[in-house]
């Protein structure tokens, strides 16, 4: 009987150090916003206008399998033709 109530007195011991509290407390130090970007435009930059597109049947770009296009999108052949989308084959 008193091997029992020496578990029981150990196992409430070991309880209360299993359970403690510890009180550690940190202050947080607030930081300032810092102030929104504003964005104005600069004097010091020159401002390009866009340059026009070719007018139709003028080669304005070529894709990465060398197929020619004027400056609305048209496939162009090689005389400058544009190719109807209806004829081209994926």
């Amino acid at each position: 009987m008193t091997t029992i109530r020496v578990l029981a007195l150990i196992c409430i011991g070991l309880s209360g150090t299993a359970c403690s509290y510890s009180e550690t407390t940190t202050r947080a130090v607030p930081v300032a916003a810092p102030p929104p970007m504003v964005y104005t435009p600069s004097s010091s930059v020159a401002v390009v206008p866009a340059a026009p597109t070719p007018p139709a049947g003028v080669e304005a770009f070529r894709d990465e399998y060398r197929f020619r296009y004027d400056g609305q999108g048209n496939r162009l052949d090689r005389y400058g033709n544009i190719i109807s989308p209806q004829s081209t084959t994926p």
